[in-house]
């Protein structure tokens, strides 16, 4: 990435030299002064006005998400001081949006229809094909292929959005899942712990399921303490499951669902067990009322799915009491298809009708480039890096490098469509209508599959 004393030793060395050498970098006109005693010619007074409107900044549209805390100010804003001192010519403005993603995404949507102009929009992968579908984005190969600071080898297959090929996002935020446990419930419970197990080639599923029904605890029929839990209505979460199996939701390519194979199936009966059968994860269609919520923070939950980005919350609510609980991090369950995470990516995307693409590519690098490196990790974040050429980023001492250097080994890209939502929707769907009985597994397949393959013809993939 382009550091600041480059792009100043580009400008001249010097910023004194100031305003005519930046204009002549910016291919601009320079007045002269003329001779003492020359009087100027007629034609020659317009020129101070003119090379005023010509030096006005250029306005980089940045439109935002942030979450108001602190932190995420506090450390964004240092990304964004450190933009306008490396570009000083260019004059930043973030249009932050809060309240979730749908406010961002309805903005981004009436701003793009309406022709007022954006840059860079905040992007998450599970909203890009929405912004695909309505052309709003641009791909960033043409700006990779003329920037001598960075090349596309340097990046993770499974940290780039790619549409047809073509890059659309690299991520500045990509997170896999591990394994994370109370230590003290698994020491209290004379258990081996997770780490132990991988070490011994013992840390499987069903390793995972006994480790779960030894920590859950009830009290009559009410449940007071839960094993085990993850979003397994959501795709994103699932695909773990699925990938442990050997199964997935498409081919390699994503040119056809894979959503009605026998692997598939078999990776949806294991997590139901846990919830139905064993009973170490709660419902999420129709929880009980008197059963506890699964809280990790709380304590009520005793072990599930997370990634770097939850450290946030395990600093705020479980590092910050008077005697909290030490924290345990290791590799996911190996399963028969073997050991696998999916990186869910946070990746701007350039506005394709950008006034300022060139200076947003900038602001773009800086997000993604080793100079964010500690504001990101502050916001959860580079514990998996885009670039190869990066290194994890860990705050805290209950994180393991070494889990997350060797999932990362291990991360793909989550595979998506452009009306990735349609899926979404039937699964989550299916997965609470298994749960309670009013379909089948099979059932659930065959309508996930058609609606599936429906959307995938009509849309195409992210690919």
């Amino acid at each position: 990435m382009k550091a600041t004393v480059t792009r100043r030793t580009l400008l001249g060395g010097s910023l004194v030299a100031g305003a005519g050498m930046l204009a002549a970098a910016c291919g601009q006109p320079v007045a002269t002064m003329p001779a003492e005693g020359e009087a100027p010619a007629a034609e020659e007074e317009a020129k101070p006005a003119e090379e005023t409107t010509a030096m006005e900044p250029k306005k980089v549209v940045y439109l935002h998400y942030t979450t108001t805390q602190a932190v995420w100010e506090e450390n964004f804003g240092q990304i964004f001081d450190n933009f306008r001192a490396q570009f000083p010519e260019a004059e930043l403005q973030v249009d932050a949006v809060t309240g979730g993603f749908g406010v961002l995404i309805e903005k981004a949507v009436a701003s793009f229809a309406g022709n007022v102009p954006i840059d860079m929009y905040y992007g998450h992968f599970s909203y890009i094909s929405q912004f695909a579908q309505q052309e709003m984005i641009q791909p960033l190969d043409p700006f990779i292929a003329k920037d001598a600071d960075v090349a596309r080898e340097d990046f993770y297959d499974h940290a780039l959005e790619k549409i047809q090929g073509q890059i659309y996002g690299i991520a500045w935020f990509n997170q896999g899942k591990e394994f994370w446990y109370n230590a003290d419930q698994v020491t209290e419970a004379g258990l081996t712990s997770p780490n132990d197990l991988v070490a011994e080639g013992k840390w499987t599923w069903d390793a995972a399921l006994e480790f779960a029904q030894k920590l859950t605890k009830r009290e009559g029929a009410n449940t007071t303490r839960w094993g085990f839990f993850y979003a397994y209505h959501s795709t994103g979460w699932f695909g773990h499951h699925l990938k442990a199996w050997g199964a997935d939701w498409w081919n390699d390519d994503i040119s056809a669902a894979t959503m009605d194979t026998p692997e598939f199936a078999a990776a949806v009966q294991a997590a139901q067990d846990l919830v139905v059968k064993h009973e170490v994860s709660p419902r999420i269609s129709s929880p009980s009322e008197n059963d506890a919520s699964a809280s990790f923070e709380e304590e009520t939950l005793a072990s599930r799915l997370a990634s770097g980005a939850n450290t946030r919350s395990f600093q705020a609510n479980i590092m910050s009491k008077d005697n909290p609980f030490n924290i345990g991090h290791a590799l996911l369950p190996e399963g028969p298809g073997g050991r696998n995470t999916i990186q869910a990516l946070n990746a701007n995307y350039l506005s394709s009708s950008a006034p300022q693409a060139d200076l947003a590519w900038e602001l773009y690098k800086i997000l993604v480039g080793p100079e964010s490196d500690q504001q990101i990790a502050r916001l959860g974040g580079r514990r998996y890096t885009a670039s190869r050429k990066q290194s994890p980023v860990t705050l805290w001492p209950y994180e393991n490098a070494d889990v997350y250097a060797q999932m990362a080994e291990l991360s793909d890209g989550a595979q998506q469509i452009v009306k990735q939502s349609e899926v979404n929707g039937a699964w989550s769907q299916g997965w609470k209508d298994i749960e309670d009985g009013v379909r089948t597994i099979q059932e659930v397949q065959e309508e996930l599959q058609q609606v599936a393959t429906i959307a995938l013809e009509e849309g195409g993939c992210i690919c």
